[in-house]
């Protein structure tokens, strides 16, 4: 798992060098508990040398003076960037399609972009902020999601931590259970009582002789559609949503002949459980 970082709790930096390693120490101190807590990298929006913590100092100028070699190796062995993974489109596309906001009027903060809470939001993770402004030691932030076709919005809950303590917190652990832990759920559906759908097009006997194979799986609730021919992949599992779609391809079959699934995925962790397990048992 992945802590995502929140770029916004570096703003204002630290007034000074001191203020901005007490910062770091607390960041590295939250990294340690979160790898206990399998979260083995901690995700930021670009590299160390464009993160400033305090006037013109950096996140790299820190590690590249820090005489504290652990918590060195440390903060360069859980780091990862982007926010979002490259192969990762489903979660590119919830970022074309909304902008995330946050805003807090106690604090004076007005409506800002906020990409790392909106990562947090997307991945269904940890955001990890750094400690120093009141307004990000909290275990809870709300976001505002909205569509930017329809403009409708909605509210957002991102779990959070800044410090090693915060793990201690119910809500924090009972999110990291909920996250940590994967359990399946099985269709109410009988097999013959799951819906095959496909486009009229070449390969239908295939498609429809291989969808009667895997609607037997517990974890499928149906067939909703076929795919584009996709001739020269070696790859059964195509794509994965954190919606339960699972997109497969008959690699074996001379056109590349597909399928769309429907599971029983809730989201991303289940549905790529769920994957591995019918590429197990279906090729």
């Amino acid at each position: 798992m992945e802590m995502i970082y929140n770029e916004l709790s570096n703003i204002p930096v630290s007034e000074n060098k001191i203020l901005a390693n007490q910062r770091v120490a607390f960041l590295i101190e939250c990294y340690k508990k979160g790898q206990q807590n399998g979260f083995d990298r901690t995700r930021f929006p670009k590299q160390f040398h464009e993160i400033e913590i305090s006037g013109g100092y950096t996140l790299q100028q820190w590690l590249d003076e820090t005489d504290q070699r652990n918590y060195k190796d440390l903060i360069l062995g859980a780091r990862t960037y982007p926010f979002i993974k490259t192969e990762d489109t489903w979660a590119e596309e919830e970022y074309i399609k909304h902008h995330f906001y946050f805003e807090n009027a106690d604090n004076n903060i007005i409506r800002t972009e906020c990409l790392g809470l909106a990562a947090a939001h997307i991945y269904d993770t940890l955001a990890v902020s750094f400690r120093g402004n009141p307004v990000w030691e909290k275990d809870l932030f709300s976001i505002k999601k909205v569509n930017d076709v329809t403009g409708l919005m909605e509210n957002a809950d991102v779990t959070n931590v800044f410090s090693s303590d915060c793990f201690q917190k119910q809500n924090v652990r009972t999110f990291i259970e909920r996250i940590s832990e994967i359990v399946l759920q099985s269709s109410p559906l009988n097999p013959d009582d799951k819906v095959i759908r496909f486009r009229s097009d070449h390969g239908i006997d295939v498609l429809n002789a291989f969808a009667k194979r895997i609607t037997k799986s517990p974890y499928v609730n149906g067939i909703i559609n076929s795919l584009p021919f996709n001739n020269g992949s070696k790859s059964f599992i195509r794509r994965v949503y954190p919606n339960g779609l699972i997109e497969v391809v008959l690699y074996w079959t001379d056109r590349g002949l597909g399928m769309v699934i429907q599971t029983t995925g809730r989201n991303l962790r289940e549905t790529e459980e769920i994957a591995k397990l019918l590429e197990t048992e279906y090729t």
